[in-house]
């Protein structure tokens, strides 16, 4: 079933599935945010599908047609298109969802730790692997953007949004080992190795975690900054 050319397409679907049909479950209402989540969808995806045509172009990584239903734009298929529409709507639902269930901010003591630990590895590795595209970029605008969070913008949020991050992990390794090659002859994303660090969770290059992560906190600053969470007071 994995060796269809509508792959990356079952992907995207996998991905937002439960998200979407829970989306109008009326404790959590995620729907009634639905404005400014595309709102901040549009600015933080556009940024990362800009991102992504410039090193599809340059070769840092590519696609493979076997897995493609031979729709794209830009160089980029269908299903990468989707997955900055899926991804991120999925990981919001699943903090939304998390500040219904969980009223207390279980990581509040730990934020500053977190953050700390993650702007200090982000910005080791980027120094280590300066000559590395997708290590170099991915790291060091992850330490900057969370140096800001932390330091400057100070959001409420944080701490819930490294709780949701976590969560999101597990379907997280599902689907981008998919991508990468887990269950299935070839890999769907090809990644140039020349530009990566090398090391991979089973078959998920190291980086992929941290892009997730960026991708997310990105999406989220901005869907709160429109105000996501008070369409719908959820949080207490």
């Amino acid at each position: 079933m994995l060796e269809t050319k509508y792959l990356y397409l079952f992907i995207n679907l996998f991905i937002i599935m439960v998200p979407l049909m829970r989306s109008f479950e009326p404790r959590i209402a995620f729907y009634k945010s639905f404005k400014q989540l595309f709102l901040a969808m549009s600015l933080v995806s556009g940024f990362f599908i800009i991102w992504d045509i410039i090193f599809t172009h340059i070769g840092v990584w590519g696609f493979n047609p076997k897995y493609l239903c031979g729709i794209g734009l830009f160089g980029l298929p269908l299903g990468e298109w989707l997955f900055f529409v899926t991804v991120p709507y999925s990981c919001l639902f699943i903090y939304r969802t998390l500040n219904y269930f969980i009223k207390r901010d279980v990581l509040a003591k730990y934020t500053l730790t977190i953050s700390n630990f993650l702007i200090g590895f982000s910005f080791a590795l980027a120094a280590i692997y300066y000559d590395r595209w997708y290590t170099v970029t991915t790291f060091i605008l992850l330490g900057a953007f969370i140096s800001y969070l932390q330091y400057r913008a100070n959001p409420p949020w944080l701490g819930r949004i490294y709780l949701a991050y976590a969560v999101c992990l597990l379907p997280f390794f599902m689907v981008n080992g998919i991508l990468t090659g887990t269950g299935i002859a070839e890999e769907v994303v090809q990644y140039n190795p020349e530009e990566i660090i090398g090391k991979r969770l089973v078959t998920i290059p190291v980086e992929d975690a941290f892009y997730g992560l960026l991708l997310v906190l990105g999406t989220t600053y901005f869907y709160e900054l429109f105000g996501g969470s008070k369409s719908n007071q959820i949080d207490g």
